[in-house]
């Protein structure tokens, strides 16, 4: 390799890293470590009729027990604030702090490159409230989505028609 085609190939991988996709990838296998370590959700999995056979095989499931936020620094802090607000930004937890899968086994979905696209979570609870769902369906956003987004509140803004 020549010495010249170094900065360029450098930019190309850099390009290609995403703190986001990072941040995803780091709360599934978050979710699936502590699958691994959960008797109740393996149980679940095996037995429950509400989880189709196709997807009850898979390689890769989770669980979200609600202790993920725990692990990660406080939101207060340079790492804390960048991690929740990548997660938050994608929809893998709400402005409340709460994780969109909590109490569910959690089933990803990967595209051809590897990446995490979507997951569908079944709820492990033997009695489900009137307000949660019994699945969860969660699809990553596509860049477009974040320049939409971005584009409505600047023309909010221009408008000045701020919601407070």
């Amino acid at each position: 390799m020549a010495l010249t085609n170094l900065p360029t190939e450098f930019a190309n991988v850099i390009g290609q890293l995403s703190l986001d996709d990072i941040h995803i990838n780091q709360a599934f296998e978050y979710y699936h470590q502590r699958f691994v370590h959960n008797d109740l959700a393996r149980v679940f999995v095996n037995e429950s009729e509400r989880i189709p056979e196709d997807v009850r095989h898979s390689e890769f499931i989770g669980y979200c027990d609600r202790t993920m936020g725990k692990s990660i620094p406080p939101r207060r802090s340079f790492e804390g604030g960048a991690i929740r607000g990548a997660l938050q930004r994608c929809g893998l937890v709400r402005a409340s702090g709460h994780e969109l899968f909590r109490g569910c086994v959690v089933f990803p979905s990967m595209n051809e490159a590897g990446e995490i696209v979507s997951a569908i979570g079944y709820r492990v609870a033997p009695r489900i409230r009137d307000w949660d769902k019994p699945v969860v369906i969660w699809t990553r956003p596509s860049p477009e989505d974040f320049e939409v987004t971005g584009m409505n509140v600047a023309r909010e803004l221009i408008h000045g028609k701020t919601v407070h």
